[in-house]
């Protein structure tokens, strides 16, 4: 009898103009900018951490925005598993890309430094944006 294992399917954009789709094939990677922030990798696994990080980060922001902002980029760091896929609408050649993250959180400035925050992703397929409907592809 073959096991089935659950995977997490993580919908991510590539910057609000695609500013992030040459990195994301290119590179092999899924990222978040959040470049503010530093490395990610030495704060405990606590949702408290990463809203203080972002606190000393980005004063004057609304308590809301901390809370979402940190909850994003906690899940990203601590919560997308190895084996979980990966889902993005690319703006720039009207694609579905789907890939499946391969290794942990890694933090790279140098490859695009307004997207420091990243997870190494290999991509399975893509399909066109036409495939999907209007609300999937938002």
């Amino acid at each position: 009898m073959e096991t089935k294992t659950e995977r997490t399917l993580w919908g991510i954009h590539a910057g609000r103009m695609g500013d992030a789709d040459t990195l994301f094939l290119k590179h092999n990677v899924i990222a978040l900018g959040w470049a503010e922030m530093g490395d990610l990798s030495s704060l405990p696994a606590e949702r408290d951490a990463f809203r203080n990080r972002w606190m000393e980060a980005k004063p004057g922001l609304r308590e809301k925005q901390y809370i979402g902002g940190a909850s994003q980029i906690f899940r990203f760091v601590h919560e997308a598993k190895k084996s979980d896929l990966a889902i993005y609408p690319s703006k720039k050649d009207r694609r579905v890309h789907i890939g499946e993250i391969i290794d942990a959180y890694k933090y790279d400035p140098k490859l695009v430094a307004n997207y420091p925050q990243h997870r190494p992703v290999r991509w399975l397929g893509d399909f066109p944006r036409t495939r999907f409907s209007q609300g999937a592809n938002s």
